[in-house]
């Protein structure tokens, strides 16, 4: 029998948990794309840049990030970003650009709506 790939943090199980539900409920596939990239193991999931989230993304943004958001380049306009985790120089730029940094549970429970969102991978 292979051994058992994906995450085993019971936070983490529980939240992909909350984003398959949700995706059920308001017909999203937003939700369950996320739930879905968060499924796999850590190594696979996505690591993104905040370079690429400017490059992608226009002021006023939503950005969800299903995975960790790292500090290299710059963040040149006011982006709220979602993400499994962020590097501590991630944040600090964030905050510096006006931006805001939220977990991907705090995003499900906002009731923001899942046209304005962004995937980035």
């Amino acid at each position: 029998m292979p051994k058992r790939t994906g995450s085993t943090d019971s936070n983490v199980l529980e939240l992909i948990n909350k984003l398959k539900k949700k995706s059920a409920e308001t017909n999203a596939s937003l939700w369950k794309t996320v739930a879905n990239k968060i499924e796999k193991p850590r190594r696979q999931r996505a690591a993104v840049n905040l370079s690429k989230i400017n490059r992608h993304t226009k002021a006023n943004d939503i950005a969800v990030v299903p995975g960790s958001v790292l500090s290299s380049g710059d963040l040149k306009h006011k982006v709220t970003i979602a993400a499994l985790r962020f590097s501590e120089g991630a944040r600090e730029k964030i905050n510096s650009a006006n931006g805001k940094v939220i977990t991907l549970e705090e995003l499900l429970e906002s009731g923001l709506k899942v046209s304005k969102m962004k995937i980035i991978i």
